[in-house]
């Protein structure tokens, strides 16, 4: 996703979370099935819109309002249909959307803080019930254009309807695959880093030192270590599963032992409990990661390299087997521009990117180059990059560009199967209008 994208959309979620003057406006505006719209959540919307530019000629909050309607009818839907999504795709999604704004902010945690108010992990733990929402919603999508499809013939139906003088002119573009790699901790790193965990542990046992001061001192967790440890209140679904495995099994003041996570080791402290919700603290501690690993992670990724050169193995094959970039690896490795696209504008590529292709030829596989990891942790990541091709700045022809004309064509049919849908769950969902200033042009969803 884009990184200017990403800060979009997690200030939308921050702000619709927390507001932005402080005030609690909860009148509900209306009710589908289990799912509230609350006037909070349009005036918040609305203020965000307005600071950004957005300009109001008299409809912007009714089309806010619509919108949250048609979105909570999907999600609605989702539920009664019993959609899910797993607790690691949520925090993937999580992770990329915090990580896309601390790269806005020059990976600042600080500053980041110091803007919202809150620690990365109390931004986390509010944010991902929404994006878990969101992440239903676009499953819902998924179910309802499951079988939709268009042949060559609506293709080319679709092109010759666009006014040839109304064609766009597309900018240069880049088709291009990687595979991403971690150096992993040696088993010595790991032993050492359990058995350093496992110390404190005892000596937080044996009352020698208060979690919260250990926590301050050696958790590697440096949002919540400045508060020691605390991650403050989350629900089931908030934290990855091998966290909750752990904290939902504990009595309130119990010290965990030491478990592992894709973050590392850590121990947990059960704080408090309530039906829907646990507090707790906790020390992370990540096994360390020599030269040596490096070097082998990179060796690896240059191993790999040439086996594809020889044709030993394709490079789609060997993704799918090596690549730890979860949004790449299982498409072949293949870099997507915002919408599916195999062609990535390269004003749209960041900066890091942009440079490492810019002296690439066509078909050329790149030695393994640094990237920053988009995981979570900014840990050191490596990739290989196979430049496929290079399209030069056109303008748009069915030709060239069939693919961008086979994907809007779709698009465009996926519009009106969703306006027939959207008519048909209507009488089958409940849905109550509330009075207020949008009730009366919005009748068709009572």
């Amino acid at each position: 996703m884009n990184p200017i994208r990403c800060f979009l959309l997690l200030f939308v979620f921050i702000t619709c979370h927390t507001g932005l003057n402080g005030q609690n406006v909860d009148q509900i505006w209306a009710v589908l099935d289990e799912e509230v719209i609350l006037q909070s959540d349009i005036e918040r919307q609305y203020d965000y819109y307005l600071k950004n530019g957005k300009k109001d000629d008299g409809t912007l909050k009714c089309t806010i309002f619509e919108n949250l309607l048609s979105s909570k009818l999907l999600l609605a839907k989702a539920k009664i249909d019993s959609l899910t999504v797993s607790d690691n795709h949520v925090e993937e999604e999580l992770n990329q959307r915090v990580n896309g704004i601390l790269r806005q902010l020059g990976g600042s945690t600080e500053e980041l803080e110091r803007i919202y108010g809150k620690t990365i992990i109390e931004l986390k733990i509010e944010l991902r019930p929404d994006i878990k929402d969101q992440m239903m919603v676009e499953e819902m999508k998924k179910k309802i254009f499951a079988k939709i499809e268009v042949t060559p013939k609506e293709v080319k139906e679709y092109f010759n309807a666009i006014p040839k003088d109304s064609l766009p002119f597309l900018p240069a573009e880049v088709e291009m695959s990687h595979i991403v790699m971690k150096p992993k901790a040696s088993e010595k790193a790991q032993q050492e880093a359990k058995e350093k965990l496992d110390k404190l542990r005892q000596r937080i046992l044996n009352k020698e030192i208060k979690f919260e001061d250990a926590a301050a001192l050696n958790s590697m967790d440096y949002a919540s270590a400045k508060d020691g440890g605390s991650l403050g209140k989350f629900g089931k679904g908030q934290m990855v599963p091998e966290f909750e495995e752990v904290v939902y099994n504990m009595q309130v003041g119990q010290v965990s032992k030491v478990f592992q996570s894709p973050f590392g080791y850590h121990i947990i402290r059960l704080e408090g409990r309530t039906l829907d919700e646990v507090e707790a603290r906790h020390i992370l501690i990540r096994p360390e990661i020599t030269s040596a690993d490096e070097k082998a992670c990179i060796e690896k990724l240059r191993r790999i390299r040439n086996a594809v050169k020889r044709d030993s193995i394709k490079f789609a094959s060997a993704a799918e087997l090596n690549s730890e970039d979860p949004y790449t690896k299982n498409n072949g490795g293949r870099v997507t521009a915002p919408g599916g696209d195999f062609r990535v504008p390269l004003d749209k590529l960041d900066a890091d990117l942009y440079l490492k292709i810019d002296n690439m030829k066509e078909g050329e596989i790149s030695e393994p180059l640094e990237m920053i990891s988009t995981q979570g942790d900014f840990s050191k990541s490596w990739h290989i990059i196979w430049l496929q091709k290079r399209t030069a700045p056109h303008k748009a022809n069915l030709k060239d560009d069939y693919q961008k004309f086979a994907q809007t064509a779709k698009q465009s049919k996926q519009n009106e199967i969703l306006n027939n849908w959207f008519i048909k769950t209507k009488k089958q969902v409940f849905i109550e209008i509330k009075p207020n200033e949008c009730a009366q042009s919005l009748q068709n969803w009572n």
